[in-house]
């Protein structure tokens, strides 16, 4: 099968769009818990509400796309051993290796962790240097879910029932979109929502793999987009200031409407307009993996060095400071260990084919 090169794009896009949020996320002004207690330019508040409802819930319908393709090559035990080297695995390691460097930086704005046994400091700081890994390892278990399903489903008889998918049928899948909010939540870590990640990977599995339903997004494309950037602005305004993070707030139809309409906006406008591949798409996406796994790291360490180093500076240039910094220094530390045997396989899931 010849390679979507849109789905690509997407992803190595969305993951510039995860770094750039998290560059702004770290000093939030509307009490979403982060590294730091220090607030930043509320402005920047606005951005992360719009962007927050969706943008994961994209990576996990676009994983479920190519989970597809995938298996259309391998044998389900080769994709699990697939998904396990390349995504588990450095999802584990790296909260040992590099992950809770932001968990200690975290832990020094704590006054409640000072009165802990030092075993449970370090237990966790290592659980709360997990950052954007989260999504590596929920994925990895959604994968063998699917697995299960494919089982009970032997005939596949969903996806030829996915194809068929039309526009308002498409449309419609919001109200499902909404009632998985409520279901499969991990108690206290309430950021692995395995109903609605794990739906939107299925119905990313089922449905908008399929080229038929990508064209009728992709003829609908800017007409879809313009709603959703239209109904993503409303909520911007209603809710600025709030925290995006709580289950309050992602539970709440109008914010589900939202984060699936402009999830199949962004599919039928990726399809229409970039499903292209060049030098530099080429490049982006074999990194995007590891600009995902290794990016949060050093957002965190220069966010701590503006606060505690650079206090005589505003807090506009901070922000110049830790995405410049981050852009220098991401890429280097990528092309270190893509080349280093063992801690790249380990580290950054890079396995031989």
């Amino acid at each position: 099968m010849k390679r979507i090169y849109f789905l690509d794009n997407l992803r190595w896009t969305t993951v510039i769009l995860v770094i750039i949020y998290h560059v702004f996320y770290i000093f939030n002004c509307s009490d979403v818990p982060s590294n730091f207690i220090v607030k930043g330019i509320p402005c920047f508040d606005a951005f992360l509400l719009f962007v927050y409802p969706w943008f994961m819930i994209l990576m996990f319908a676009i994983a479920g796309c190519s989970s597809r393709y995938a298996l259309q090559k391998r044998s389900g035990k080769e994709f699990i051993k697939d998904r396990n080297q390349r995504i588990f695995i450095p999802c584990i390691a790296g909260m040992f290796a590099y992950g809770w460097i932001g968990g200690y930086i975290g832990a020094q704005y704590s006054a409640d962790a000072e009165s802990l046994p030092k075993a449970i400091q370090i237990l966790i700081i290592i659980l709360s240097g997990t950052g954007p890994l989260w999504f590596g390892q929920l994925l990895f278990v959604i994968c063998l879910i699917l697995m299960l399903i494919r089982k009970l489903d032997k005939k596949q008889k969903l996806l030829a029932i996915g194809e068929k998918a039309n526009l308002p049928v498409l449309i419609l899948l919001m109200i499902p979109m909404w009632l998985s909010s409520y279901i499969l939540i991990m108690p206290m870590v309430t950021i692995y929502r395995l109903g609605i990640y794990g739906l939107a990977f299925l119905l990313g599995y089922y449905i908008l793999s399929h080229e038929r339903v990508q064209e009728r997004l992709a003829k609908s494309a800017v007409w879809l987009m313009i709603p959703a950037i239209i109904l993503g602005v409303i909520i911007t305004i209603l809710y600025y200031g709030q925290n995006y993070a709580e289950l309050s707030f992602l539970q709440k139809p109008l914010i589900n409407a939202y984060a699936w309409l402009m999830t199949i906006a962004i599919f039928g406008i990726g399809k229409k307009y970039f499903n292209f591949q060049n030098q530099f798409t080429a490049f982006m996406t074999s990194r995007s993996q590891s600009y995902y796994l290794l990016h949060y790291t050093f957002v965190v360490l220069l966010g701590w060095f503006c606060i505690e180093k650079l206090t005589s500076l505003s807090f506009g240039m901070y922000y110049i400071i830790i995405i410049v910094g981050t852009a220098i220094l991401l890429p280097q530390v990528t092309e270190l260990l893509l080349r280093i045997p063992i801690l790249n396989r380990l580290l950054l899931g890079i396995v031989k084919k």
